[in-house]
């Protein structure tokens, strides 16, 4: 049988579809011989189907939708035209951190035993923090201590420390509150009808979880979240959420597609409320929680004393997407149509890849061929948060260089020292240089993890052992696994430990060295799969039998041939890496790498997959953004005006015709001025006052000048982050220096802080008219950048090397890079 196509079928205007409702009424009603129009009735009856057909057709179709996406205003209707396309916005995330817990060890009983109950709320000021695990603890005679964390199914040891006085410990807690709350399905809901519910919430949405209950049953059924009621066959137990401006609005199905829920059922509405970015409180704000309880054998409740702080800052915390990101992340969602084809698909690679740590920046085509198109994807890493604003993120100090390696070399470790304009940069990954394919390639091999274990079974109570930490650790081409263990068993020694990939099934026997370590190293590393693996370490007694199992998920290392490599220009004499990912060497020796490891690369990782997204013949590459360093870029800038020959106190007596120069600022006359050789027979000269901004090449210097407040200058290579220096006169003394100079330094950050990004520009007079505003000041003088920052070069324009050698920069400046001298 053949089948027309999808195209034939459907009718371009309304009068065919008429037409052909009227030929289905005809064949129906066997009224082939009647003419339907003389009958008003069915006349009017096809007339308005072939009307509401033709409008739902037009109202469906997506160049509708987003005509009036991009001109809604009322966040109702963003939403809902959002979620008519298939958009779901990006839901708020709550902020973590550390609960830092000190229980005084004076308690009279031999034995204590009392429990942090999951749920258990600590405060900083008015923002509430939760756990959401049970934690038992036992102490025999103020000495001896088991910590114990229960999560659902899961169970393990919590490590701590302690001295003659204190028993000390940290418990990982986050920043939301639950809301619940019942609802009622009507009575009233017929067959095949779709049931919705309001459900008005004060606050930012982090987690939700919807339970129905049928009537007269006393179990709740967990319903499934999906992103569209036509996803759901008629026995999925789904919903759909959306967000409205009071809350979230919930759809359920009518039992073609989703289950019906039956009517009278209850809903019960679970949500996790949060503060999203305003969670992110500072270091030591963390001072009270709520009590904690002891029962004494004597049957006496007592309060136990505790202290507790957090001595990091909390992180994590989200706000949800703005109506503005909504909007715009919508139109990018229907028009990528989850796939990396068009550059405009590619800018917009965090929202087609929602999980991707990668942040919105132009793409760059640096190779094109029938091989491959090699399409470079710039993205920064950000680490830790700003001490004074714990909201935001401290950017990693990354690079992307060019580096000589000479000729024979053809492996480069992870950690090797590059230098790159006169700074000391460490290597991210190893690389490996094929010369023959004129590439090099990239691998990431862990340099130290540490990771709390998972306990999975219990076999023997009685045997008293636990593991609560687990480092791992590169040793050349060896990999170093200990695993830390506590026991009050005076054979602990003779105990054994297993440990057991999953992936391969494949058991090694760790060492027990006596001072509570199990050790065992992979020889080589390679023995290790590629990707994320997880780890089972199964404990014995001295006499063979199973204590207790644990388990840990981390990647040791990964090929990282799917998302970056290097190109490769090589002779007999050298060999040129360019675009190499590296980091800045003396803020990466000081800072907590570990950590680093987890938190940044290893999330790098896990996030970054292009499979399924890319054409067959695009190699989507990620680099970093050259985020420390020197502005290097505006030395690529376009010249404004034409060349002269040199910069010069005086013209030359027998210049040529059309010779120029320009005058400098030693000259007698026309400083700075550009001077143009219109008559070198009776030599005359046309003088030209170059504006601010200007840019030309100077020949004999072989170098591109730029016209400042200074004068003709060489294009200044200014610093990442960028250096503000301003001098500033007050027009009135009831405000002091130091005030001033703060709130200059507020507005400043306010005005831009939203602006920085790569290659962005950033004028002079920007900045000054920022200043201006400020209250109290009369007027100011930009000492530093002594020009604007601004980009108005054409990749296209680029040589082969140039091309090859580019890296966006990010163009920013925190607080401490501003200098304000006030004056008066």
């Amino acid at each position: 049988m053949t089948t027309q196509p999808l195209s034939s079928q459907i009718n371009l205007s309304r009068d065919a579809t008429r037409s052909t409702i009227s030929d289905y009424v005809s064949e129906y009603l066997e009224l082939q011989g009647v003419d339907l129009t003389k009958s008003s009735f069915l006349s009017y009856v096809i007339d308005i189907i072939s009307t509401l057909t033709g409008n739902l057709m037009f109202y469906q179709a997506s160049t509708y939708r987003e005509f009036f996406l991009t001109q809604a205003q009322l966040p109702e209707s963003i939403l809902n035209l959002a979620s008519f396309l298939g958009y779901t916005p990006r839901e708020a995330s709550y902020a973590t951190c550390n609960a830092f817990m000190t229980i005084p060890l004076t308690f009279t009983d031999a034995l204590v035993q009392f429990t942090i109950a999951d749920g258990f709320i600590f405060y900083a000021d008015n923002t509430q923090f939760i756990t959401d695990y049970q934690t038992d603890i036992q102490i025999v005679n103020n000495s001896n201590i088991t910590i114990t964390v229960t999560k659902g199914t899961s169970q393990y040891t919590l490590p701590y420390t302690q001295d003659s006085d204190n028993l000390y410990f940290v418990l990982p807690i986050k920043q939301y509150k639950t809301f619940q709350q019942e609802y009622q399905i009507s009575t009233s809901v017929q067959p095949y009808q779709f049931t919705t519910l309001d459900v008005p919430i004060d606050g930012k949405v982090a987690e939700i979880e919807i339970e129905i209950k049928e009537p007269g049953s006393s179990a709740y059924t967990i319903y499934t979240e999906f992103s569209s009621l036509y996803l759901m066959d008629s026995t999925d137990k789904g919903y759909i959420l959306r967000r409205t401006e009071s809350g979230i609005k919930l759809y359920f199905g009518n039992g073609l597609m989703g289950v019906q829920p039956t009517p009278g059922s209850t809903v019960k509405v679970t949500a996790k409320i949060t503060l999203g970015e305003d969670g992110n409180i500072i270091a030591g704000t963390l001072k009270k929680g709520q009590r904690i309880y002891n029962v004494t054998f004597s049957g006496i409740t007592q309060i136990v004393n505790y202290t507790v702080t957090n001595t990091t800052a909390a992180t994590g915390g989200k706000d949800e997407e703005s109506y503005d990101d909504t909007r715009r992340n919508a139109i990018s969602y229907i028009t990528a149509l989850n796939r990396l084809v068009t550059e405009g698909d590619y800018i917009n690679t965090n929202v087609v890849l929602s999980t991707s740590p990668l942040i919105k920046t132009k793409p760059v085509l640096k190779r094109s061929d029938v091989k491959v198109n090699d399409i470079q994807l710039f993205t920064a890493l950000f680490y830790g948060t700003d001490s004074e604003d714990t909201t935001k993120e401290l950017l990693v100090p990354t690079r992307d260089i060019y580096y000589n390696f000479g000729p024979t070399l053809t492996s480069v470790p992870r950690e090797s020292i590059l230098s790159f304009e006169g700074v000391d940069y460490y290597t991210l990954f190893d690389m490996t240089i094929d010369r023959l394919d004129s590439a090099a390639y990239y691998t990431y091999v862990t340099k130290t993890l540490q990771i709390v274990p998972t306990m999975v079974t219990s076999y023997i109570s009685t045997y008293n052992i636990f593991a609560d930490n687990l480092i791992v650790t590169r040793n050349g081409a060896n990999a170093d696994f200990t695993l830390n263990y506590h026991s009050t068993e005076s054979d602990h020694n003779l105990a054994t430990c297993d440990v057991q990939i999953e992936s391969t099934g494949v058991t090694y026997t760790m060492v027990n060295d006596a001072t509570s370590e199990f050790t065992y190293t992979y020889i080589p590393y390679s023995q290790i799969p590629e990707g994320e693996q997880t780890f089972y370490f199964t404990i014995y007694n001295s006499l063979g039998n199973a204590v207790i199992k644990y388990q840990a998920t981390i990647t040791f290392r990964q090929t990282l041939e799917d998302f970056m490599m290097s190109s490769v220009l090589s002779d007999s004499t050298s060999t040129t890496v360019y675009d190499i990912p590296v980091i800045n060497k003396d803020y990466y020796d000081g800072i907590n790498q570990t950590t680093f490891e987890s938190v940044v690369l290893q999330s790098l990782l896990a996030n970054t997959n292009f499979v399924g997204h890319r054409m067959l013949t695009d190699f989507v590459n990620v680099k970093f953004l050259n985020a420390t360093g020197s502005l290097l870029n505006m030395q690529m800038n376009e010249v404004t005006k034409a060349n002269v020959i040199d910069i010069v106190n005086s013209l030359p007596a027998s210049p040529h015709l059309n010779d120029r120069y320009i005058l400098s600022q030693g000259a007698t006359n026309y400083q700075g001025y550009i001077a143009t050789c219109t008559d070198s027979t009776n030599i005359t000269w046309a003088y030209l006052l170059p504006t601010t901004d200007d840019v030309l090449y100077v020949t004999n210097k072989a170098e591109k000048y730029i016209y400042s407040w200074k004068g003709w200058i060489p294009i200044p290579a200014y610093s990442i982050p960028l250096e503000i220096e301003l001098e500033v006169f007050r027009n009135t003394s009831t405000i002091t220096i130091d005030d001033l100079s703060q709130n200059i330094k507020d507005a400043l950050m306010v005005a831009f802080e939203d602006r920085f990004a790569a290659d962005v520009n950033i004028y002079q007079s920007e900045i000054i008219d920022v200043v201006q505003e400020v209250t109290g000041v009369k007027y100011c003088r930009l000492v530093t950048p002594e020009t604007s920052i601004f980009f108005n070069f054409d990749i296209d324009d680029f040589t082969q090397i140039q091309l090859l050698k580019y890296a966006p920069e990010y163009v920013y400046f925190r607080r401490e890079n501003i200098t304000v001298k006030v004056v008066g």
